[in-house]
């Protein structure tokens, strides 16, 4: 057996503890798409409605099995985006990535012959979501938004992680160290600065190797190193990866953001101002960073049950638009 199918056996099998744990049954495809020809990698659990979710950067889809696991009801679609966990590598290169995007969601939904779906996204599954809201809306009958949506909304900031990534020196150095094997309590340290102390404590360890043994993989850190460099320019997002006021006001679909309130990427506060220019979309605070659903999984699920069950998004109470506004 290669090291890589070792590495490959070790990721599925501490997939499969995850599934287990949150009482997940998951069937896996890979998808081949041709525009742009990609693959991507589909596990399905549940029945009812589809629900899809999108993984954050190099972040594993599986990652969201405590919060997957509390929304029961649907037919849960978990999209590893191309290059991420055992997807096959990609570039990112060609055309923009919201060009790339847009043609890896609206072809995955086609080969799995879904014609509509909830969306739940989370940091850069946030951003391919709101996209998704403006250039194909038929195609999303919801969408929530879990963390800051990567570099969607004006005033959001990278961590020194990013900075280095994108650097045109140092970052190959970190490419190449992220391909090297290290203990589980460096990897653990690593994500504090992403997603906060208390959640990166209460990731279980095959939680945590979903996360740190991918990017071991031949092909995937320059993946990751990829697409972040086409998302961000040090801590900076890239400007045409930031969406303007007129298109936030331009989207219709009903839109839920449930926001850690102490996500280090961008504060309630900060993204409030985008959030009321969307038309009846609703910003729900919950306690956590940047992965709420590591911190508190039922806090964080409870508002997107209602919501993809259907419930109308009311209005943010007064002490709820102080608190937000105040961070």
């Amino acid at each position: 057996m290669s090291k890589s199918q070792g590495l490959e056996h070790r990721i599925r099998a501490a997939e499969q503890r995850v599934a287990d744990t949150y009482g997940l049954t998951t069937t896996e495809r890979l998808v081949t798409l041709r525009d742009p020809s990609v693959q991507v990698r589909v596990l399905t659990t549940g029945s009812g409605d589809p629900v899809v979710h999108i993984n954050g950067i190099s972040a594993p889809v599986m990652g969201m099995a405590p919060l997957v696991a509390q929304l029961p009801g649907f037919l849960h679609i978990l999209v590893d985006l191309p290059g991420h966990s055992l997807a096959p590598p990609y570039s990112w290169q060609g055309r923009t990535v919201r060009e790339l995007a847009m043609g890896v969601l609206t072809g995955t939904l086609d080969a799995l012959e879904v014609e509509q779906a909830a969306f739940v996204g989370s940091s850069l599954g946030g951003l391919f979501t709101l996209w998704a809201t403006l250039d194909a809306p038929d195609r999303l009958t919801r969408a929530a938004i879990v963390a800051t949506p990567a570099t969607a909304l004006p005033g959001s900031r990278g961590i020194a992680e990013m900075a280095s990534l994108t650097s045109p020196i140092r970052g190959g150095l970190d490419q190449r160290l992220m391909q090297l094997p290290s203990p589980r309590f460096v990897a653990r340290f690593a994500l504090t600065e992403a997603i906060g102390a208390p959640a990166a404590r209460a990731m279980s360890d095959d939680l945590l190797d979903l996360h740190r043994l991918p990017l071991r993989l031949p092909g995937q850190a320059a993946s990751y190193r990829a697409l972040l460099c086409r998302l961000m320019r040090g801590r900076t997002p890239r400007p045409e990866n930031v969406l303007t006021d007129d298109e936030l006001a331009r989207i219709d679909t009903p839109v839920l953001f449930v926001w850690g309130e102490h996500d280090v990427f961008s504060s309630p506060g900060q993204a409030r101002p985008s959030v009321t220019r969307i038309p009846g979309a609703r910003l729900v605070v919950v306690p956590g960073g940047h992965a709420p659903w590591f911190d508190d999984a039922a806090r964080c699920a409870a508002p997107i049950a209602g919501f993809l069950a259907g419930e109308p998004l009311r209005p943010a109470t007064a002490e709820e638009s102080h608190r937000t506004g105040s961070r």
